[in-house]
C-alpha cells in the first residue's frame, strides 16, 4: 500500500491531467533484482533491452542481446541499461502492481527496469501512455513539464527523439521510495546521480489500429464479412470510375460494425487481454468436476483478464480467450476477478452449477488458476 498518496485524489487531480509527485511512497522499497542480475538478463536472447550512452555528448543507442563485452568496455559514467517486460521476468513484480489496482489491469503495459550510471539518463522527451516512476535504489534529478508542452521541436539523434528544450513545473531529486507519475504528452527527463535503479510502471492506451486490427483478424473467418452486389448496374462504367453506390454500401457496413456493441466488446475484449509474451501453458494433469469442486481457486497474478455484459451472460477474457458465465454467478465471478480466492464447496450447489463448473475446469485446465 502506497504511503502519503490518496487514489481518488489522484485519479481526480492528476490522472491523464498532469505530472505528480509523491515523497517517500514507499518506507522501504524491496530489492527485486539487482544491476548485474540485470545486465544477465539483457543477455538473454528472448529478454527486450536497450542500452542508452550519452558520452563526450554524443547520444547512442543500442539493443540488446548483450554480451559480456558490451558492459566491460563502458566508462564509469553516462549510460543506462534499460529491460522490457520484467514482470514477466520477474513474477514477484505483481506484488508490486498490487500497489496500483485503482487502474483497470487491461490498461496495464508492463514493468521496466532501468540501472544508471552516474549522469546517465534517456534524454528530454515525452510519451505516448501513462508511466509511475518509482525510485528503487540511488537518487536521480528529475524535471517534468506541463502536460501538452511539447510542441518544441524534436530532433532524432541516433534513434532517440529528443526535445529540445521545455520548462520544468517539477523539479526534484528522487531518493529511494518516491514515485512520479508522467501523463501521456508531457515532457520529462531523468539524469542519475551516482548509479541508480528505477522502476516504470507503464499504462498503454487502446489506439484506433488496434481496433481495426481485432475487426480485421475477426472478419478473416466470419459469417458477418459480406461481399458487395451491384445489381442496380444498368449504365456502362468504362472509366473505372468509383460510383456512390459503392462508397455508399461500404459506409452502411461499416455503420453496422459501429452498431455492433457486442462485437465492439469483444473486439475490445480480446485485443486488451493479449499477453506481450505467451507466459501460460496448459495444466499437464486436468482436474475434472467432482476435484475441481474440493479446491479453492484464485486466478494466478499476471494474467492479462477483463470482462464484460453480453445479453444475460457474463463474458470473461483472460489472454485473448472468451469464458461464459451466467449473472447469477456475478459474486462468484466478481471476486475472482478481484483477486480473491474462492472456496468451492462454499458456492451454492444445484444443477444449474453444472456449466459454471464446467466453464472453471477450462479455466482450470488452461493454467489459469492457482489451486489449494
Amino acid at each position: 500500500m502506497l504511503n502519503n498518496f490518496n487514489d481518488e485524489n489522484f485519479l481526480t487531480k492528476y490522472w491523464q491531467k498532469a505530472p505528480c509527485l509523491i515523497k517517500q511512497a514507499y518506507s522501504d522499497f524491496p530489492q527485486y533484482i539487482s544491476a548485474e542480475e540485470l545486465a544477465g538478463l539483457a543477455m538473454e536472447e528472448d529478454v527486450e533491452s536497450r542500452l542508452i550512452s550519452n558520452i563526450q555528448q554524443n547520444w547512442q543507442i543500442q539493443h540488446g542481446p548483450f554480451i559480456e563485452e558490451d558492459f566491460t568496455q563502458l566508462p564509469e559514467s553516462h549510460w543506462t541499461l534499460l529491460v522490457q517486460t520484467m514482470d514477466y521476468w520477474l513474477p514477484e513484480l505483481n506484488q508490486l502492481l498490487d500497489d496500483f489496482r485503482f487502474i483497470p489491469r487491461w490498461r496495464f503495459d508492463d514493468v521496466m527496469i532501468s540501472f544508471a550510471t552516474d549522469a546517465g539518463g534517456v534524454g528530454p522527451h515525452f510519451d505516448n501512455y501513462d508511466v509511475f516512476l518509482i525510485q528503487a535504489e540511488g537518487e536521480r534529478h528529475w524535471r517534468a513539464g506541463k502536460k501538452g508542452d511539447t510542441k518544441a521541436t524534436q530532433n532524432k539523434i541516433n534513434g532517440l527523439l529528443h526535445l529540445e528544450y521545455f520548462d520544468p513545473i517539477i523539479d526534484v531529486v528522487m531518493q529511494a521510495g518516491d514515485i512520479l507519475y508522467i501523463p501521456p504528452d508531457t515532457p520529462h527527463w531523468g539524469v542519475s546521480i551516482g548509479n541508480s535503479i528505477g522502476y516504470s510502471v507503464g499504462y498503454r492506451a487502446p489506439q484506433t489500429k488496434d481496433i481495426l486490427g481485432g475487426l480485421a483478424e475477426y472478419f478473416e473467418n466470419s459469417e458477418l464479412n459480406q461481399f458487395f452486389t451491384d445489381e442496380y448496374r444498368s449504365q456502362i462504367n468504362n472509366n473505372n470510375h468509383l460510383e456512390p453506390e459503392l462508397i455508399q454500401w461500404a459506409q452502411a457496413q461499416l455503420k453496422l460494425i459501429v452498431n455492433n456493441h457486442d462485437l465492439i466488446k469483444e473486439i475490445l475484449s480480446k485485443t486488451l487481454s493479449q499477453p506481450k509474451i505467451d507466459s501460460i501453458a496448459e495444466q499437464d494433469t486436468h482436474l475434472n468436476l467432482a476435484d475441481l469442486k474440493k479446491q479453492s481457486i484464485q486466478l494466478k497474478p499476471g494474467l492479462n483478464y477483463n470482462w464484460y455484459n453480453k445479453n444475460e451472460q457474463i463474458v470473461v477474457t483472460i489472454e485473448g480467450e472468451l469464458f461464459y458465465f451466467e449473472q447469477s454467478e456475478f459474486n462468484e465471478i466478481d471476486r475472482l476477478l478481484k483477486g480473491d480466492k474462492i472456496k468451492l464447496l462454499q458456492v451454492k450447489q444445484n444443477s444449474s452449477k453444472f456449466a459454471f463448473y464446467q466453464t472453471l475446469a477450462r479455466i482450470n485446465n488452461k493454467g489459469y488458476f492457482l489451486t489449494s
